[in-house]
């Protein structure tokens, strides 16, 4: 039976100047949301969504087409069609997050580090919360790996995260699985002996997992990684893969999409010159030999990615832009509210990424670093005064620490991370009114002072037991 959407406002404002198709795209999400997510649903008609949003076809049709590329739901035609819910996919973040690692530089080394902060936290945590379920999945897993049935050797690095029992820390997993395909050439397949030895290791993790070893788990699941990450070094392509800015959209053709791609490719290709000017929208359709219909859907894609934007008036045209984490952070938060994420679920991967870059800073921290620090200090206690400004401001100091770590990997997932966290915080029953901006402080400055003193463990402690007491304060 199909759900029909109700007269409802829309959840999300938009920046003066924002498209009218991404409104209404965003519009479609959120009325989603509020039906519950239910996958396979019809939620109406394009007759009767039209009429719901008050748009004309075109620009309904390009909102369609963005709701499809976010893998929140699809046009299905003929008798009884309709937008369809969709099930959940991890390839729409892994597109956003892909966008914005390409422009920043990231490298294989950057990737690794942050999935061995994750696997090595879900490896730990499987042997605990292992049961007799998921023994007969590992033994099934192990079995057809080794005798070559199963060739993906991600499904091992997903079953092992889902042991642990936190979707949140299993999409995480997931996701830089998908990031880690940019290194390898396209089309590359792994040979017969990779797969083999890929095997015996993932052997040797589960029978540490199985075993009870949280310990041997993690050291040899960091063995294998380390091994994964030689192995993508030594096969490195001249330039990474480009990102697909594509999915799974059913029926419609992939113009729209190859314009994009091309374009997206032309960019990078440049270096990325953002604010360059790439042609007037006339010029584009001459250029690439499309309708305007064809070349704004792909304008669409490219505006989603924060790749370029499509100025108008005098002077205007497509211009490069310059990827921000909104994008990303807007997949992740559909993602977290898709699979009824717990806040819990969520810091236990925060925590993960945040004491490795605690580690990290630890290890390389330079003078121009501490600086950082301490003006970041200063900030927190200059906005001490104006709850509203601290509400931005007080959760700085673990972007701070993630951007002298120097990992932008790490540094995305914890800006994305803190993001989440600060728009869904929320006083606890009994919570001091107002905020207590000065406890939170204080507890900064002590984890800053444990730092430069050299203090590893009591930088750890305190930390994570900061970062344990947040859980409360977040809905």
């Amino acid at each position: 039976m199909a759900q029909q959407l109700t007269q409802s406002p829309p959840d999300r404002s938009r920046a003066p100047g924002s498209k009218l198709a991404s409104t209404v795209a965003d519009r479609i999400v959120d009325d989603i949301a509020r039906l519950g997510w239910p996958e396979g649903e019809v939620v109406g008609s394009e007759p009767q969504l039209l009429a719901r949003y008050g748009v004309s076809r075109a620009v309904f049709r390009e909102a369609v087409r963005l709701v499809e590329h976010r893998h929140v739901a699809r046009m299905r035609r003929g008798p009884g069609g309709g937008l369809v819910v969709t099930e959940p996919s991890v390839d729409a973040v892994a597109d956003a997050v892909s966008v914005y690692l390409l422009y920043v530089g990231a490298e294989i080394d950057d990737v690794f580090e942050a999935r061995l902060a994750l696997e090595e936290a879900a490896a730990e945590l499987a042997p605990a919360r292992l049961d007799e379920s998921h023994m007969a999945d590992v033994r099934t897993l192990v079995a057809a790996e080794g005798t070559g049935e199963v060739r993906d050797h991600r499904q091992f690095h997903r079953l092992v995260a889902a042991i642990s029992g936190n979707p949140a820390l299993e999409f995480f997993v997931d996701l830089l699985n998908r990031v880690t395909l940019l290194y390898l050439p396209r089309g590359s397949r792994l040979s017969d002996q990779t797969l083999a030895e890929s095997a015996a290791a993932h052997a040797a993790i589960a029978d540490a997992v199985l075993s009870g070893n949280e310990g041997l788990a993690r050291r040899r699941m960091r063995r294998h990684l380390e091994a994964e990450a030689d192995y993508l070094r030594a096969r490195r392509p001249s330039r990474r893969r480009l990102a697909d800015l594509t999915g799974p959209v059913g029926r419609s053709d992939k113009r729209a999409e190859a314009i994009a791609r091309q374009i997206f490719g032309e960019i990078v290709a440049a270096g990325w010159p953002v604010g360059t000017l790439l042609g007037s929208e006339a010029e584009l359709m001459a250029r690439y030999d499309v309708s305007r219909a064809v070349l704004r859907e792909a304008v669409r894609v490219l505006e989603h990615h924060q790749v370029a934007r499509m100025r108008r008036g005098p002077g205007g045209g497509l211009f490069v832009a310059e990827p921000g984490i909104e994008a990303v952070t807007d997949a992740v938060a559909l993602q977290v509210a898709r699979q009824g994420i717990e806040p819990a679920q969520l810091f236990e991967v925060r925590s993960a990424v945040e004491m490795a870059v605690l580690d990290r800073v630890m290890a390389t921290l330079s003078a121009e670093g501490a600086d950082r620090l301490g003006t970041a200090l200063d900030a927190e206690q200059a906005a001490s005064g104006d709850l509203d400004e601290f509400a931005v401001v007080g959760h700085d100091l673990h972007n701070v620490l993630a951007e002298v770590a120097g990992n932008p990997v790490s540094q995305l997932l914890t800006m994305v991370l803190v993001l989440l966290t600060r728009l869904r915080v929320a006083p606890p029953a009994g919570a001091p009114d107002p905020f207590p901006t000065q406890d939170a402080i204080d507890v900064h400055l002590g984890i800053v002072e444990a730092i430069l003193a050299g203090d590893h463990d009591l930088a750890r402690h305190r930390m994570r037991r900061h970062l344990d007491a947040l859980v409360a304060w977040v809905r």
